[in-house]
């Protein structure tokens, strides 16, 4: 048995002795593929010298000691000897693991030396574990540096793996990101930036930079890696980062790793747009045009002013009540919420105890809206104490600025509007010290450009409004509003529109063709909508950029079904409320298709039966669907429609091959609309096919389609 001993430490030595040597002339060896193999076993047998040595720290401290005998012995020397085998081996591993692609030399010295360390330690401890037992100070002195040991290189390894310190993140105060609301938010600080930090800086970090990929600074990700840039707008899909983040997961290259916490589908089109819109990593969220799809996901991301969680207690409603009047309303500013606002109306009208009255409020009021109102500087000491005010507004208003620094106890103003007004630099010059406020308008007011540039030196944070000043440029028109709440017509509609900017001519058109400024119709407000119709709209209004085009498709449901059966079952995850979703007449959103309005089919066709109380002529089927390429979701191959007559056969009314996209693209919504002879039927059966393997062109080729629908409409 002593023989056997020897040996195994003598390998153990030698081990050791490599490990050194190795250590030394690392910058002047080259790693052979067999060995690199082996390098990459070290998270599997790393586990086993932790377990060996806990367990020795354990034997020598506690059950050694009192069992004192040469069979305690014997199983302390074959758990030390084990022990400081495993360790040198993985310590070896580790060192052929590190010499790979991937991985910085500073990153990872700290944990390589201390593994080293650690084996030394072990060995030496096996050497003189006879004398060490005659010392109870010094065993316990070994097995205390052992276990120091042990946890410091534990730690490196884990903030390798899973980043920067993992190992004592539980026991560690949470640093939480300040709370950011839209009207602060920037496109990639708040919402790039966080899914890179959450599912991919694990692999791209400093210490472990996989593909020589490393995305903890702007810089460095405009950098690439060892393929590349990750995007590029020259690109059909944008380059390589969309192409690896929209691979199967099953795929080798697919991103993040198979295992790892993957992007959700809002996460990916965050991703996706931000790119698209030119991968910027200093515009602010509200820079973005209201229908931007980038914007109207942060939307759904941060709250604003109004529907922050505020914690203070509500205040009495027969209080809120009774300070409404004429012209002064005081309301919640969103549903269950305790903040509450107050605009002022009718300027003849205005007296300063109207201010003073809100006193009894003054912990709920956050915006207080004064434009237009003969507001004083004495007002200002009143105000001064709605110590929760996030938005004032004193435009236009008879504030001189003599009084402002009262302003200065509002600690958590954040909009602040001043145009209009007296106010000189040395007046707001103050207000650059509120550490919240991020907003202030300075429009039509004494402030000159030189002094904003000062004020916005002092406070970086800060956007100041000081109005367009290009009168000879020519400004590009948003597009139309769409007033309508629905688009589905069960009954005839008007269709409803509107733009902000008066003068403007709203021009459309009802036959798919984009509407101009000459021949297109001119909207008004006696347009009825009565079948399945694509409504195209642009505004338009002469020395102005004309806006792009708002397109809505309207869908016709004149008559009412009252059963829906699945044949065949749509996928697990996509039921959407039930069998009823096909009906509800509820429409879906290209943002989520999980919202439960839409029932999704993975490859097997869909096949459903919708019926009738009382037999119905019908002439026209139309299938709602969503098409998002990035996601896999295609339209149909082919569509099919039966109708079943009194005699309960099914004949085939009519059917539609769908054209298919040829590269990918945004998500989008497309009514299917198959038109057939009149006919009197019982039910109407719809068979819809989706794409079985997906085109060259796609980075899931070969793939299963899906095809996803919200509604059937019959008309």
């Amino acid at each position: 048995m002593g023989k056997t001993k020897n040996i195994i430490f003598n390998i153990s030595f030698l081990l050791n002795c490599l490990l050194v040597f190795l250590v030394m002339v690392e910058n002047k060896i080259s790693i052979p593929a067999w060995l690199q193999v082996a390098g990459r076993m070290h998270p599997l047998i790393l586990h086993l010298p932790i377990t060996l040595l806990i367990l020795c720290i354990t034997w020598f401290l506690f059950a050694e000691r009192r069992m004192e005998n040469e069979s305690a012995k014997q199983i302390g020397d074959w758990l030390l000897l084990l022990t400081s085998v495993t360790t040198v081996v993985t310590a070896l591993v580790g060192l052929f693991l590190s010499r790979e692609n991937g991985y910085e030399a500073d990153k990872i010295l700290w944990h390589k030396w201390s593994g080293i360390l650690t084996s030394i330690i072990t060995a030496l401890w096996y050497a003189y574990r006879n004398k060490l037992r005659q010392s109870k100070a010094l065993n316990i002195g070994i097995a205390i540096v052992g276990f120091i040991l042990i946890l410091v290189t534990g730690h490196q390894g884990a903030n390798i793996t899973h980043g920067e310190n993992f190992l004592l993140a539980p026991i560690t105060p949470e640093k939480t990101a300040p709370k950011v609301l839209l009207e602060d938010a920037y496109v990639f600080n708040d919402m790039v930036k966080p899914i890179i930090q959450s599912k991919c800086i694990s692999c791209h970090n400093s210490q472990k930079a996989k593909g020589n990929l490393i995305m903890e600074t702007e810089a460095l990700l405009l950098k690439g890696g060892k393929n590349g840039k990750l995007w590029d707008l020259n690109e059909a899909e944008f380059g390589l980062m969309l192409h690896r983040l929209h691979l199967p997961e099953e795929a080798k290259k697919h991103m993040p790793p198979k295992g790892k916490p993957q992007l959700s589908k809002e996460e990916l089109q965050v991703i996706y747009y931000w790119v698209k819109g030119g991968a910027d990593f200093k515009k602010k969220v509200m820079d973005l045009p209201e229908q931007d799809t980038l914007r109207m996901l942060a939307a759904s991301i941060f709250n604003t002013i109004e529907t922050d969680d505020y914690s203070f207690a509500a205040a009495d409603e027969k209080t809120i009540k009774s300070l409404n009047n004429n012209y002064r309303v005081v309301y919640p500013l969103a549903k269950e919420s305790p903040a509450l606002g107050v605009d002022f109306y009718g300027a003849q009208f205005y007296q300063p105890k109207q201010l003073e009255e809100l006193l009894k409020v003054k912990e709920q009021v956050v915006t207080i809206n004064l434009n237009k109102m003969p507001v004083k500087d004495e007002a200002l000491k009143t105000i001064s104490q709605f110590a929760n005010l996030r938005k004032l507004n004193l435009s236009f208003s008879a504030i001189t600025g003599k009084t402002i620094n009262e302003l200065l106890k509002l600690k958590e103003l954040k909009h602040l509007s001043l145009s209009g007004t007296a106010v000189k630099f040395n007046d707001v010059s103050p207000l650059s010290s509120l550490k919240k406020l991020t907003h202030l308008d300075l429009w039509n007011t004494n402030v000159k450009d030189d002094e904003i540039k000062t004020l916005l030196a002092t406070n970086k944070s800060l956007i100041i409004e000081t109005g367009y000043k290009g009168d000879t440029d020519r400004i590009k028109l948003t597009a139309p509003l769409l007033e309508n709440e629905t688009v589905v017509i069960d009954t005839p509609i008007h269709l409803q529109l509107k733009h902000n900017v008066p003068g403007v001519n709203v021009r459309y058109t009802l036959d798919g063709t984009d509407p101009d400024s000459l021949h297109s119709p001119v909207y008004d407000k006696n347009i009825v909508l009565t079948k399945n119709v694509l409504v195209k709209t642009k505004a338009f209004k002469p020395g102005w950029i004309s806006s792009d085009i708002l397109e809505t498709y309207f869908y016709a449901a004149k008559i009412k079904c009252d059963t829906v059966i699945n044949i065949l079952p749509a996928d697990s995850a996509f039921r959407g409320n039930g069998s009823r979703t096909l009906i509800d007449l509820v429409k879906g959103e290209t943002t989520n298709f999980g919202s439960g309005k839409w029932v999704g089919y993975h490859g097997k066709k869909m096949e459903s039966v919708i019926g009738f109380n009382t037999a119905q002529t019908v002439s026209s089927v139309t299938l709602s669907t969503l098409i998002d390429t990035y996601s896999y979701i295609m339209p149909p191959v082919s569509i099919e429609i039966w109708g079943e007559d009194e005699n309960g056969k099914y004949r085939k009314l009519n059917s539609l091959i769908p054209a298919q996209p040829a590269a990918l693209q945004a998500a989008y919504l497309k009514g299917y609309e198959i038109d057939f002879a009149p006919a009197t039927v019982k039910s109407i059966k719809i068979i819809a096919v989706p794409v079985t393997k997906l085109p060259a062109w796609h980075p899931g080729k070969g793939d299963k389609g899906w095809i996803f629908v919200d509604e059937v409409f019959i008309n």
